[in-house]
């Protein structure tokens, strides 16, 4: 009797509707939205041991081979599902193409992993190691937000020396609120730099009971703090909150592992492989997370990008102005030269 009541008291709201989706291993289901409709494949792949999980949306089933694969890579404390406004615009605006996403370790569905696993390297490989199993073929667009920008900056750099072949398979890229330097004097990790958040730390390092007794308190804690502020522009609540439960969601061991990369972790180095692509900068003009000072650098070591402002907005521009984002995905699409994408038609 008790688990029916909570189980109709959580039905009562999205976030709540949206756990108990977590808990029936459901999300991704293709029925909700807000979150990913009509995946045509979804998996998991070997990433230096862990099992990520990946989906693919696209392209139609009339087209032979996809013209090209959009990748896209959340950020800090979210899931792949973030971007589901931009796949569903894909979807109908490109056909043709394929949408790949993936859970990076530590986040999502791929669950939980050694804290000392959480790095740059690390979501970078997981990156590499989903394209090569989904798109082993054809021009790639990556898409990366907040962390996941400087996760893709981080893969581009390493491709150019040690896999040349899929770097130049990358056709373009787009940063959205991405910062190219270190985060230790700004944004979430000073969120998570708080006095407030030293017991979170140390209940990593506590036992697998007192962990879970801890997860929902650290959860209702930082939650709010991460998601407060992050909206700037008028939101629908249902989006708000869709946002809120994915930080809710993430692990412990994520927050920790993170947090320590993203203080000392910058990617000016990936200036010269940046050199010859073509791209976006996105950034909102009320970003307090990875400020406009953060577009304008990466725009510095990088003159070939296009930098747009979204005026009103904050962080979170794929959710708050998907259209920017969406429109500068096809722009990086449409420029693919026709003979660098294989054919569209069977």
């Amino acid at each position: 009797m008790k688990h029916a009541a909570r189980a109709v008291f959580l039905r009562l709201t999205p976030s709540g509707r949206r756990r108990l989706a977590l808990e029936h291993g459901a999300l991704h289901s293709q029925s909700r939205e807000p979150g990913l409709q009509d995946l045509d494949d979804t998996g998991t792949v070997n990433s230096d041991g862990i099992d990520v999980a990946y989906y693919v949306a696209g392209p139609d089933a009339a087209v032979a081979e996809p013209r090209a694969t959009v990748v896209y890579v959340h950020g800090f404390t979210l899931a792949a599902e973030a971007y589901f406004l931009q796949v569903k615009h894909v979807r109908r605006s490109h056909p043709e193409v394929r949408n790949v996403l993936l859970d990076l370790r530590g986040h999502g569905q791929t669950g939980a992993v050694d804290p000392d696993l959480c790095t740059m390297d690390g979501i970078a490989d997981d990156v590499r190691a989903v394209i090569h199993h989904c798109a082993p073929t054809g021009p790639i667009i990556l898409v990366g937000h907040s962390m996941g920008g400087l996760c893709i900056l981080d893969l581009l750099r390493r491709c150019e020396n040690d896999e040349p072949e899929l770097y130049a398979r990358i056709a373009g890229l787009i940063l959205v609120s991405t910062s190219i330097e270190a985060l230790s004097d700004q944004g979430i990790p000073q969120v998570l730099a708080l006095p407030a958040a030293d017991s979170i730390y140390k209940a990593v390092d506590s036992s697998a009971t007192e962990v879970k007794k801890f997860r929902e308190k650290a959860a209702a804690l930082l939650a709010p703090s991460l998601a407060v502020g992050v909206f700037k522009r008028p939101t629908n609540y249902e989006l708000v909150e869709f946002h809120a439960a994915m930080i809710h969601e993430t692990p412990l061991e994520s927050f920790v592992g993170f947090f320590r990369d993203l203080q000392q972790h910058d990617e000016l180095a990936a200036a010269g492989a940046l050199a010859s692509k073509p791209g976006f900068v996105i950034v909102g003009d009320r970003d307090d997370v990875t400020p406009e000072e953060q577009a304008d650098r990466i725009c510095e070591v990088w003159p070939r990008a296009w930098r747009l402002l979204v005026h009103g907005a904050g962080h979170m521009v794929n959710l708050e102005a998907p259209e920017v984002l969406n429109a500068a995905i096809d722009r990086l699409i449409d420029a693919i030269p026709e003979e660098a994408a294989p054919p569209a038609t069977a």
